[in-house]
């Protein structure tokens, strides 16, 4: 004898609804706390790191010249996670208004931003860095986006970036804050810039790791016989999805300073190579993006060749690259840099097809993708100021 369908079609509902439940279940998270006295396991000094040899017990503790105001009761971890942000200890507080102020001007008002010791540089401003750092605890009661929006909202933050040959003989890394803050981008920056840019970001947040384009030959895996695979929807993800292995890193965004993470940084130190250049000239990411940036201008209209028009096209992609007009000088430049590249592309039509594919626009599209990719290796724009 068949089953009612509609106690069928309860039991298939109560099957949903448990389902939900059970994914609205709290996630349980391991917390790490001390044993009681009783059940604490003993520790002692080893002779010459010999575990065999065991001399005199130890207890826990911290050391005084850490913190010296903690007391036996309260040395435990608990104990130094609480004076670490107490009013007895200033150093934290330092610490991230110097990191956040580094992130926002290129440089820390310390600039050893790994190192606030004797051996590190002094600040440049002391004064300033002990004000943000009390206002950090006091006022802000510990919130970061009220200590940045207090920095980026400054009279200091928002001067122009103009350097004047009085300021730069006297203040070469603007150490005094006389001009605003002008800095190259951190590679994922540069990146993210270039797909936004010419509208191929990705908006789409979390997930695992993706693999975007890069040249053969250099993801080596015998071991496990593993591949770099690049999919049509991961390409254009964010930077901070790209897939990381130590041995093999992501070339692009070593060859503008990201760190290996063979071993830990605190700070990126930025260096001014070829290299750099030959990435945003070259890398396919930035070839995409200059020939999707080159469609977005025509946005699917015919291209139309009068002089008027090539200056429009041309002065709307340096607008959406830079957010301002190009003067003169620089669309002098970039004009002649299309006409160059559209004679090219003219008689050669092969070459052509391989810049944009067949279902392009033709020679001007092409002319166009080229100089795209000239904007996007500007100095300009791959520099904050």
């Amino acid at each position: 004898m068949s089953d009612d369908p509609r106690l069928a079609l309860l039991r298939k509902e109560r099957g949903k609804a448990r389902k939900l439940i059970d994914s609205l279940k709290p996630v349980v998270a391991p917390v790490m706390q001390d044993l009681p006295p009783d059940r604490r396991r003993k520790s002692y000094i080893l002779e010459r790191g010999n575990f065999l040899v065991k001399t005199s017990e130890v207890q826990p503790g911290v050391p005084a010249s850490i913190a010296p105001s903690l007391n036996a009761k309260d040395a435990n971890r608990l104990g130094l996670a609480n004076w670490l942000v107490s009013r007895d200890n200033p150093l934290t507080a330092r610490v991230i208004v110097n990191r956040f102020w580094e992130q926002l001007f290129g440089i820390g008002l310390v600039e050893t931003t790994e190192d606030f010791g004797t051996q590190g540089m002094p600040p440049s401003n002391q004064r300033l860095l002990d004000w943000l750092a009390v206002q950090l605890v006091e006022t802000d009661g510990w919130r970061v986006k009220t200590l940045l929006k207090q920095i980026v909202t400054s009279a200091t933050y928002r001067q122009a970036s103009t350097v004047t040959p009085v300021l730069e003989e006297r203040d070469p890394q603007n150490r005094l804050l006389a001009r605003g803050p002008r800095y190259r981008l951190n590679a994922e920056q540069i990146r993210d810039q270039a797909l936004f840019v010419s509208g191929l970001l990705s908006d789409e947040m979390f997930g695992a790791s993706v693999m975007p384009p890069q040249p053969d030959g250099i993801w080596q895996r015998p071991y496990n016989g593993s591949k770099w695979v690049t999919t049509t929807k991961d390409r254009y993800r964010r930077g901070l999805y790209t897939f990381w292995r130590r041995t093999a890193p992501y070339p692009s965004m070593v060859t503008f300073d990201s760190p290996s993470r063979e071993f830990c940084v605190s700070r990126r130190v930025r260096t001014n190579t070829p290299l750099q250049a030959l990435v945003t000239l070259n890398d396919p990411v930035y070839v995409e993006a200059a020939k999707a940036l080159a469609s977005r201008i025509l946005d699917g209209r015919p291209a139309k060749t009068d002089a008027a028009s090539v200056d429009a096209y041309l002065q709307a992609g340096y607008r959406w690259a830079l957010q301002r007009a190009p003067d003169g000088a620089t669309l002098k430049v970039l004009r002649a840099l299309y006409v160059e590249a559209l004679t090219h592309y003219t008689q050669h039509t092969d070459e052509r097809d391989a810049m944009i594919g067949r279902q392009g626009q033709g020679p001007e599209e092409a002319a166009l993708a080229v100089v795209a990719n000239a904007i996007l290796n500007l100095d300009a724009f791959v520099t904050k100021e």
